[in-house]
C-alpha cells in the first residue's frame, strides 16, 4: 500500500552457510551425484553411457576434491541452478534433485572456495564461475561473474572444492564407495535392473576404484508352499494433491540365510535408495492396523523392497530434503480416505512372509535353495505379479501359511530318522535337498549311518513312526530271546531297525533261520494286537507290548528317570553337568503318552524328539 513501509524477507548469505549443519561428507557428495543423474535423465533419459568420478588431490595441508560427470552438462542460461538458493533445473518427471537446497548446502559444507564448470552440447562453449569467501561477505549482491570456458568437453560438469573441510583417507574413500553403492544400487546393479526390466550403463569411481552396488538380496527360492520371493509391480496410487499417480512396486521374500544386517525394508524413491534395512515404523513395522507387526530377532530372514516413482512434483514424495529418511505420516505412506497408502499395501503383501519368518519355517526348507541351486524355484528368479489394475491381493499370490508341504516332508524325515532309513531317490529332485537337511537334523547318527531304501514306508505309518519302530524292536527282541534271526518276511524299510537291534544287543552272531516256529511272529504286524505269546526256555510269557524292551509292572512303578545336561571341555578334560529332569518312570511315560511299561529306548526316542522340537 502507498506510503507504507515494506519489510524485506530476503535470506542472508550467513543463513545459507547455516543450512549446512545437517550435512555430512557422504550426504553432500550424494546430493551432487543426484544432480548428475538428473542431468543424465534430461539429456538422454538415462539411455546413454554415463560416468561420475570423485577424486582428491592432497598437497601439504590442502585437499582438493573434484566431482566430474559426463551426464549431459548444464546449459549456460541455467548456470545459476547449481548454486542459486531455491533454484532447480528445468526437470522432466522422475527427477531426484527436487528441493533446490540440497546441492547448495552440500557445496558450502564441503568447502569454500569452489569452482563450477559445465558445457551443455547445445552451447558453443562451456562456462564457469567461482564462489569464494568474499562472495559470502556481501549480503546485497547475490550475483556471480560467469566466464566462458572453451576447454571443458561437451556434456561434462566439474565441481572443484579447492580446500576440502574433511580429512580424507583410504577409509574415507571406502566408506563413500559403500554409501554410493547403496544409494545408487538400482542404477549400478545388473540384477536389480533385470528385476525391473531396465538397463542402465552407469559407472561411479572414487579415487579411481569403481563403486560396487549392493545388488539383490540373497533370497531363498524354496520349492515348498510358495515361499519363493515375489514382486508386486505397478500398483497405482492416485492422490488429489498430486498431478500424476504414484507407481508402487513391492518385492518381498525370505533370505536364504539369516542376516541381522540385511533383514528389514529398503525404500527407493525415484530409483534412489533412501532407507536401508528399516525395522521400525519407516519400514512398515510396529503395532496398528496399517502395520505388519513388530520386527524382532525372529524375522532375520524377512527382506522387503519398496519402490516409489512418479512424474508428479518430487517435493511431495515422502522423503526429507537430505533423502535419508521417510516421512511415515506423508499421505502417500499412510493413505487417505479415498486411496490406500504404501503401508496398507505393504502389510497385505508382506504379512504372510512376516508370519512364516517367525521361526516357523525350518532352515532345511530355505537354506538349500539359493538362487544358484539347480532346483531353485522359478529358476532362481523372483516371481513377478502384475498389479496394474488390481486392488486386492490374490490368495494364490501369497505363500501357504499352513505350510502343508513343509509339514508333510518334515514328518517324513522324522519318521525315516526313527526307522534309521533314507529314501532320497523316492522324492522329487526339488525336494531332496530339504529332505536330506531335515533328515540330518532329525537323526543323531549322521546320514551315512542311515540305510538307503528304494521304496519308502507307507505314508499312513509316518504319524506313528515311534510305535512302528517299537514293534520292530519288539519283534527283534522276541527273535533274539529265542536265539535266532529271521528278516526274510520284513519289508526293506523294516530291516534296518530290526538289524540295528541285534547289533546294539550283541546278537549279530545268532544264526539266521529260514523258517520260524509257528507260534512266533515273523513281522511286526503279527504282534501289533498283542495276541501272541513268546516261549522262552519252555516258559510262556504274557502278551507282548507295543514298545521295545518293555519293563515289568514293578519296574514301571519303582524306577526313576533322570536326565542330565553335560558339557565337555576337551581342553580341560573336564565335564560339567546339571540334572534337568527327575521323575518317576510312570509319570514320565504318562507325560509322553506312552504305556508305563515302555522300554528305555522308546522312552528316550520320545524325549529326544520332544527336546529337538522345543529347541527348534
Amino acid at each position: 500500500m502507498r506510503g507504507k513501509e515494506r519489510a524485506q524477507l530476503l535470506p542472508t548469505k550467513e543463513a545459507l552457510t547455516a543450512l549446512k549443519s545437517d550435512v555430512t561428507l557422504e550426504s553432500a557428495i550424494l546430493e551432487l551425484c543426484d544432480n548428475a543423474l538428473d542431468a543424465w535423465k534430461r539429456a538422454s533419459d538415462r539411455s546413454d553411457e554415463a560416468k561420475i568420478e570423485i577424486s582428491v588431490d592432497q598437497e601439504e595441508a590442502r585437499t582438493q576434491l573434484m566431482i566430474r560427470d559426463d551426464t549431459g552438462g548444464v546449459p549456460r542460461d541455467e548456470a545459476a541452478m547449481l548454486f542459486g538458493l531455491g533454484q532447480t533445473a528445468k526437470q522432466n518427471g522422475g527427477s531426484i534433485g527436487t528441493f533446490g537446497v540440497g546441492a547448495k548446502k552440500s557445496l558450502v559444507n564441503l568447502g569454500v572456495p569452489f569452482t563450477i564448470r559445465s558445457h551443455h552440447p547445445s552451447d558453443e562453449n562451456g562456462w564457469r564461475y567461482r564462489i569464494d569467501e568474499s562472495w559470502f561477505e556481501d549480503d546485497h549482491d547475490w550475483s556471480v561473474s560467469l566466464h566462458t570456458d572453451a576447454e571443458i568437453e561437451p556434456g561434462v560438469t566439474e565441481i572443484c572444492i579447492e580446500d576440502l573441510n574433511y580429512e580424507w583417507s583410504e577409509e574415507t574413500a571406502a566408506g563413500l564407495r559403500t554409501r554410493l553403492g547403496q544409494a545408487y544400487n538400482l542404477f549400478l546393479s545388473d540384477e536389480m535392473q533385470e528385476l525391473r526390466n531396465e538397463d542402465f550403463d552407469l559407472t561411479i569411481l572414487v579415487d579411481g576404484e569403481p563403486v560396487t552396488p549392493d545388488g539383490v538380496p540373497e533370497w531363498a527360492f524354496s520349492q515348498f508352499d510358495g515361499l519363493f520371493p515375489r514382486r508386486y509391480k505397478d500398483i497405482q496410487l492416485d492422490f488429489d494433491h498430486l498431478e500424476a499417480p504414484v507407481r508402487l512396486h513391492i518385492t518381498v521374500g525370505l533370505l536364504h540365510k539369516k542376516d541381522t544386517h540385511s533383514a528389514g525394508t529398503d525404500i527407493y524413491i525415484q530409483k534412489r535408495k533412501v532407507v536401508s534395512s528399516a525395522r521400525d515404523a519407516q519400514g512398515g513395522f510396529g503395532d496398528g492396523q496399517e502395520r505388519i507387526g513388530k520386527f524382532n530377532a525372529r524375522h532375520d530372514r524377512l527382506r522387503i523392497i519398496v519402490e516409489l516413482e512418479t512424474e508428479a512434483d518430487g517435493q511431495k514424495l515422502p522423503w526429507d530434503t537430505q533423502k535419508s529418511s521417510i516421512d511415515k505420516h506423508n499421505p502417500i505412506m499412510r493413505g487417505t480416505d479415498e486411496t490406500k497408502g504404501v503401508y496398507n499395501w505393504l502389510r497385505r503383501v508382506a504379512q504372510a512372509y512376516y508370519e512364516l519368518d517367525a521361526d516357523k519355517v525350518p532352515r532345511a526348507f530355505v537354506e538349500p535353495y539359493d538362487a544358484d541351486s539347480a532346483v531353485a524355484a522359478n529358476g532362481g528368479d523372483v516371481k513377478t505379479q502384475d498389479y496394474r489394475d488390481r486392488q486386492r491381493i490374490v490368495s494364490s499370490h501369497r505363500p501357504d501359511t499352513d505350510l502343508t508341504e513343509i509339514r508333510a516332508l518334515r514328518q517324513t524325515a522324522e519318521a525315516h530318522a526313527t526307522l534309521r532309513i533314507r529314501c532320497d531317490e523316492v522324492l522329487p529332485k526339488g525336494k531332496r535337498p530339504a529332505y536330506r537337511t531335515q533328515l540330518a537334523q532329525e537323526s543323531d547318527r549322521g546320514l551315512d549311518q542311515l540305510v538307503a531304501i528304494e521304496e519308502a514306508p507307507p505314508k499312513c505309518l509316518e504319524k506313528d513312526a515311534h510305535k512302528v519302530a517299537g514293534r520292530i524292536n519288539e519283534l527283534a527282541r522276541i527273535h533274539m530271546e529265542n536265539a535266532f534271526r529271521h528278516s526274510d518276511d520284513l519289508e526293506a524299510w523294516q530291516k534296518p531297525r530290526y538289524q540295528k537291534y541285534f547289533k546294539n544287543h550283541g546278537g549279530q552272531k545268532l544264526s539266521v533261520v529260514e523258517e520260524l516256529p509257528e507260534h512266533l511272529p515273523s513281522t511286526p504286524a503279527d504282534i501289533k494286537n498283542g495276541d501272541h505269546e513268546v516261549e522262552i526256555d519252555g516258559m510262556t510269557e504274557q502278551p507282548i507290548a507295543e514298545s521295545s524292551q518293555t519293563v515289568s509292572e514293578d519296574q514301571s512303578q519303582s524306577e526313576t528317570a533322570e536326565l542330565f545336561l553335560v558339557f565337555n571341555d576337551e581342553e580341560e578334560e573336564e565335564e560339567r553337568g546339571a540334572k534337568i529332569l527327575d521323575l518317576p518312570r510312570s509319570q514320565l511315560c504318562g507325560n509322553l503318552n506312552l504305556p508305563h511299561t515302555a522300554g528305555d529306548d522308546l522312552v528316550w526316542e520320545e524325549i529326544r524328539h520332544l527336546i529337538e522340537s522345543s529347541l527348534e
